[in-house]
């Protein structure tokens, strides 16, 4: 991966934080970069597996699945962004209505 693509990823994961900060005060980008894929998501501190991507192309599904795998048992959570365009979040079906449904919704 291209240094230029690597200092981006790291800082969407730095936006993607303080933004879940706002709800959760420990949300913190994850400490360990060069993993497994499941030593710690993206973004720690939250009560989701949070997996991050960013760039020209980006593959929500891959980034789902990659969460799906890693995950230590939190909901996995896919935050994605399109170049220039606005974030996204995507999650399973059972994992957003049992969200919905702890609103009280």
């Amino acid at each position: 991966m291209a240094r230029k693509s690597v200092i981006k990823g790291k800082v969407f994961e730095r936006e993607v934080a303080a933004t879940f900060r706002k709800l959760y005060p420990d949300a913190r980008r994850g400490i360990v970069q060069a993993r497994a894929g499941n030593e710690a998501p993206d973004v720690d501190g939250t009560p989701f597996w949070v997996e991050c991507k960013i760039g020209h192309r980006v593959t929500i599904q891959a980034a789902l699945t990659q969460a799906v795998e890693a995950t230590d048992g939190r909901p996995p959570l896919a935050v994605c962004k399109v170049d220039r365009q606005p974030a996204t979040v995507t999650l399973r079906l059972p994992d957003f209505i049992n969200l919905l449904s702890k609103d009280g919704n």
